[in-house]
């Protein structure tokens, strides 16, 4: 009798550890779905930006991320806000700048009207925003709030890069300020009262394309921004040859030369004209 009690008794005891074992193990289950089911919903793929044309944005779940506290995108405050809400922002911000009409002053002293979204103008790199949401990136909750507040006393400063589309600029440069370039004309010998005389040429300017769209490139975002309203472009001047062509052997053609250059002189500077 007593031996039977002890089997009875042994089976119980091998049931409730069988028992405990699979209620440790379906805990240990859950805790481990649970952290990856966590960690899915928390993780976001970075995306590098070498892999991303430039002024393409790619929305994910990284918009909802918040942004630390003292945080700028160029003159833009972006404290505290979604990486998405950030981008909004600024894009609103140069949307502004964009749309603002300014003049170009171009050959003959002629000024043209633009706005830099007429030069094909755009955000270089809004990237910037996510990558300063990676900062949170491996980061346990002490050290992401100790960045938090370091970053509030020193500040982040996100460059804000904007440019234009180069070819787009080139053919509206070309369109609407090159017509108002001259063209240089060569000197001329010519008779007036039966006498020899020079007609000088004429200098030429022409408007220098590729350095006039990389002024605007450069610093055509400040220029609107600072409210300046009138940007000068580059020109280059053409001097023709004072002596005419084919007259250099010419008796005289060096006199007659000086006396049309001294005549222009006096004109230019408001000086009584040499006589002819």
């Amino acid at each position: 009798m007593r031996t039977e009690e002890r089997t009875v008794s042994g089976a119980g005891y091998d049931r409730d550890r069988l028992s405990n074992r699979v209620v440790a193990v379906v805990l240990l289950l859950f805790c481990i779905a649970l952290i990856i089911w966590y960690a899915i919903r928390t993780n976001v793929t970075e995306v590098k930006t070498s892999e991303r044309p430039q002024g393409v944005v790619t929305v994910t779940d990284m918009d909802r991320i918040p942004l630390y506290e003292n945080t700028r995108v160029g003159d833009v405050d972006v404290s505290g806000l979604t990486v998405g809400e950030a981008r909004e922002k600024v894009q609103e911000h140069l949307d502004g700048i964009f749309d603002t009409q300014f003049k170009l002053r171009v050959a003959q002293d002629r000024e043209v009207e633009v706005s830099l979204r007429q030069l094909s103008a755009y955000w270089v790199n809004p990237e910037a925003i996510e990558e300063a949401a990676h900062l949170k990136d491996g980061r346990d909750v002490i050290a992401r709030y100790t960045l938090g507040k370091d970053l509030e006393e020193s500040g982040l400063e996100i460059p804000l890069e904007v440019s234009l589309e180069k070819e787009a600029a080139i053919n509206w440069l070309t369109a609407n300020c090159s017509i108002y370039d001259v063209e240089m004309t060569g000197s001329e010998l010519v008779t007036v009262d039966g006498a020899a005389k020079v007609k000088l040429g004429r200098v030429g300017q022409t408007l220098n394309i590729s350095e006039a769209v990389a002024q605007l490139m450069n610093s055509g975002y400040d220029f609107v921004k600072n409210g300046e309203t009138v940007f000068v472009l580059p020109l280059e001047e053409l001097y023709p040859a004072s002596v005419p062509e084919g007259y250099e052997d010419y008796p005289g053609i060096n006199e007659l030369v000086m006396e049309a250059e001294a005549a222009a002189y006096s004109d230019t500077t408001g000086g009584e004209a040499a006589e002819p």
